[in-house]
């Protein structure tokens, strides 16, 4: 694989990598710090996409003291600088008195006052997070949370440092042993001596912390600075944490890539690349006989044209296989133009058409690619792989 996202990304782009999906329906449970709150008379109940919580135990347990009036349907939650109010089925509330809005109006059940799952964590500050799989509220009071999130900034400013050092050692001292991810190890040493790279955190978000475990969404820039050509990008990336052996901090245990932009460096299609007329030529007709096979539907053709070895080999054969059993396409080249060439590795921008023919809705396409090839020992040039720079719909 040519081009990465991130130093990890190998894995999750190959398929190796994922997070588990979630386990059967089970009862809801309540923990405040790793303890389980009782709830025996008034357990937590889902309203179409929202969890409703009991508010009293909750925030008793919080420290806040209630009152309730019964002409208004109000709840008062108050505590040493703050005051919370909320009218039972009314989706506005206030904090200190600032108003707030609710995906789901609080509701009386049984006699007990329910509200949105995520409005106990706005109200009081702490840490609250839904594990869909355990079926299970965890809420983080605020000094563990923030000593939590102390550690894991600390974890990504680490992943940040040794990234852009190209410290291998020190990157994959950040993954758990246990980790499926402590495989990459010696891809990771090839890249970072392949590849230089700037990356930077733009946002990090800490979307579900307990005890042992924690899950952060961040999104990453990573940008060229020199070495073997690359795309830069923007992604944005799910983590999986697990609390390390010491007890003292977070190791990475798993990620998911959720979505990727990627863009060319600045100047790169101003750069002159001197391309030897022959590998030109074989370049430029494998690119056009993978465009041919595509428009007569001959998946066996298209797949002489992609190189075997390829992490998108498989996901062609598979994603072509369906959309010419649905779809009559026409696709054409509007213009190309070679943007990398070492000898044995190509990368070509490409902006292309794509017009539905017959088949379902679909609007016609422009879109601006790069597409890497590689040379193969008998001399053939096959496609590796396509990042989509942009794409949009074209005129009627």
């Amino acid at each position: 694989m040519k081009l990465i996202p991130g130093f990890l990304a190998v894995l999750t782009l190959s398929g190796a990598v994922a997070l588990s999906a979630a386990a059967a329906e089970q009862p809801i449970t309540v923990l405040i710090d790793q303890q389980k709150l009782n709830l025996s008379t008034s357990s937590p109940v889902k309203d179409h996409d929202s969890i409703l919580v009991p508010m009293r135990p909750i925030f008793e347990k919080l420290g806040l003291d209630l009152t309730w009036d019964a002409k208004t349907s109000t709840v008062t939650a108050s505590k040493e600088g703050l005051v919370i109010k909320l009218q039972i089925g009314s989706k506005k509330a206030s904090i200190n008195g600032t108003a707030k809005s609710l995906l789901v109006a609080p509701k009386m059940i049984n006699n007990v006052t329910y509200v949105p799952l995520r409005f106990v964590s706005e109200a009081t500050g702490n840490q609250v997070s839904w594990d869909a799989k355990a079926n299970t509220v965890a809420i983080t009071s605020t000094a563990a949370s923030s000593t939590a999130t102390k550690e894991i900034t600390a974890l990504f400013d680490k992943y940040v440092t040794y990234s852009n050092s190209e410290n291998a050692d020190g990157f994959m001292s950040l993954i758990d042993p246990q980790s499926p991810l402590t495989a990459v190890g010696t891809q990771l040493k090839e890249q970072m001596s392949k590849y230089d790279s700037k990356t930077t955190i733009d946002e990090l978000n800490i979307i579900d912390l307990q005890k042992t475990e924690a899950t952060v969404q961040t999104i990453e820039t990573t940008e060229k600075l020199g070495g073997a050509f690359m795309l830069n990008n923007k992604a944005e990336y799910i983590y999986s944490l697990t609390r390390n052996a010491a007890g003292n901090g977070w190791q990475i245990s798993n990620l998911q890539i959720k979505a990727i932009i990627y863009s060319l460096p600045e100047g790169t299609l101003d750069v002159k690349v001197t391309v030897p007329k022959a590998d030109e030529d074989l370049i430029n007709a494998a690119v056009q006989a993978n465009f041919d096979y595509t428009n007569k539907e001959n998946l066996d053709g298209l797949l002489t044209t992609i190189d075997e070895t390829s992490p998108a080999y498989a996901l062609t054969k598979q994603t072509y296989a369906q959309i010419f059993q649905v779809y009559d396409l026409e696709s054409a080249i509007e213009s190309s133009k070679i943007i990398d060439y070492t000898g044995d590795e190509a990368s070509v921008y490409l902006v292309q058409t794509t017009k539905k023919l017959s088949g379902p809705a679909l609007a016609d396409t422009r879109s601006t690619t790069v597409t890497t090839l590689k040379k193969s020992a008998d001399g053939k040039w096959k496609l590796v792989q396509s990042y989509m720079i942009k794409s949009e719909p074209m005129n009627p």
